[in-house]
């Protein structure tokens, strides 16, 4: 437990405030407790700003530029929340009218280092893109080429082997996954026509050809094994080049696949930008290893994230049913939701806040960890209504909530939509997508708890 006497100030504080608080290590919005026998005499007056809960006309807890909220919990203590901070130590100045000031410091876990652009033109149609384990986000720039929002070194490397010319030109939405591990699918082949390729990376080598692909349009692509592979091109799923397992279904125009390891099952996700396309409830399917549809899942409003367990067995999905009372402007309920991958039996679910939209899934590969990405329309002190990211840890065996991180307000107050999660080294980084005349992708990197 710290504890911090001020020093007493007569022109401002006739009477001396002594504070203690716990935790001294906690993260970017989470609670702070704070004790001290002044408290019982001092009643909480309401703020007039109603458009931020949960602050005071004659008490305040001060973090940087940042007014806390804060509440009382006991006669002799007031619990106030971490704002959205960059991970680092931080002072709380306290506040109280009739009372000397009070100081406390902690340190809090929170983003890496402020959001930055992922290097991309200001109007790209890159809208998310296939993880590379470890480095980062692999897209697909309309009239330049393939290449990885690289989260080690935070830059846009694009690839000599990958870019456009005069008679190659970029086909596909993203790059597409492979059950070959290292190894992805890429499309340069001219207009009119389609030829999928696989690669693989470090250093980028052609290794074959695969018999999937979409001439008509952009498209996307998984090898599910060494004689299957999915294409999905304008709402069209077709297995092998010839094979049509679902046709004609715009919600799936633009849908990426997630595949667990060895290509033992994959499933598709799709975008929060197609979202009023969408009827209230979709069959999603789940794909075997054959590439045949081993089962649907029929009550759905969305899914925008998807991650398998180390050996395929069970599969984690952030996903909604269609709710218009929900208050985000996507009109669903998210939750996190556990499937036995096999049959699609659900585990566990964990119920969001009907304010948040979810945005993707993944798995610390050493803790048994899972980490949500989110966004949440907010408030800033203007009344303007910008959209908030979030990250949210969750113990993988119980689903209860590690940390609840928001991010810093960004460079642009827009709505960071669809993302990707990235785990590496440690942290986490959500690209995100936050329209076509704000340069696309955005990375937000949080250190973990």
């Amino acid at each position: 437990m710290l504890l911090v006497y001020a020093c007493q100030d007569p022109a401002d504080a006739p009477l001396p405030l002594t504070v203690s608080a716990e935790p001294d290590a906690t993260t970017s919005g989470d609670i702070i407790t704070l004790t001290s026998e002044q408290f019982t005499g001092l009643s909480l007056a309401p703020s007039p700003d109603t458009l931020r809960p949960n602050r005071w006309t004659n008490f305040a807890v001060i973090v940087g530029s940042d007014t806390a909220e804060s509440w009382r919990v006991g006669p002799d203590q007031i619990v106030f929340q971490v704002p959205p901070v960059l991970t680092g130590n931080y002072d709380a100045r306290i506040e109280a009218v009739g009372y000397d000031r009070a100081q406390i410091s902690f340190f809090a876990v929170g983003l890496a280092f402020p959001m930055y652009w992922g290097g991309l033109s200001a109007y790209t149609n890159v809208a998310s893109g296939t993880l590379f384990p470890g480095r980062g986000l692999l897209v697909a720039d309309d009239g330049n080429g393939y290449g990885l929002v690289d989260v080690q070194d935070q830059r846009l490397r694009m690839y000599d082997e990958l870019r456009e010319t005069p008679t190659s030109r970029v086909k596909m939405f993203v790059p597409g996954p492979s059950y070959r591990g290292n190894h992805f699918i890429f499309d340069r082949s001219p207009v009119g026509t389609a030829a999928a390729t696989v690669w693989r990376a470090d250093p980028w080598t052609l290794i074959d050809s695969l018999p999937c692909g979409n001439s008509r349009a952009f498209y996307t692509a998984v090898e599910i094994s060494a004689t299957t592979c999915l294409s999905l091109g304008l709402g069209r799923l077709v297995r092998n080049g010839t094979d049509t397992l679902l046709s004609g279904l715009i919600v799936f125009r633009e849908g990426e696949f997630r595949l667990a390891p060895g290509g033992k099952w994959a499933v598709l996700k799709t975008e929060l930008a197609i979202r009023g396309l969408r009827p209230p409830e979709m069959s999603w399917p789940v794909f075997d290893q054959s590439g045949s549809i081993a089962y649907t899942i029929d009550t759905l409003f969305e899914v925008t994230g998807a991650a398998f367990s180390a050996n395929g067995d069970t599969l984690f999905m952030t996903a909604s049913v269609h709710d218009t009372a929900a208050q985000n402007y996507v009109e669903g309920k998210y939750s996190l939701v556990v499937l036995e991958t096999a049959t699609g039996r659900t585990l566990a679910t964990r119920v969001f806040p009907s304010d948040r939209a979810l945005q993707d899934v993944a798995l610390d590969p050493v803790r048994p960890l899972l980490y949500v990405g989110a966004m949440r329309t907010e408030r800033d002190p203007t009344g303007f209504i910008p959209f908030r990211q979030y990250l949210t840890v969750l113990d993988r065996r119980d689903l209860s909530v590690v940390a609840d991180m928001p991010a810093p307000w960004g460079q642009y107050l827009v709505s960071i939509a669809d993302a990707t999660l990235i785990y590496q080294n440690g942290r986490v980084s959500v690209v995100g997508w936050c329209g076509f005349d704000c340069g696309g992708l955005w990375v937000y990197t949080y250190d973990l708890p």
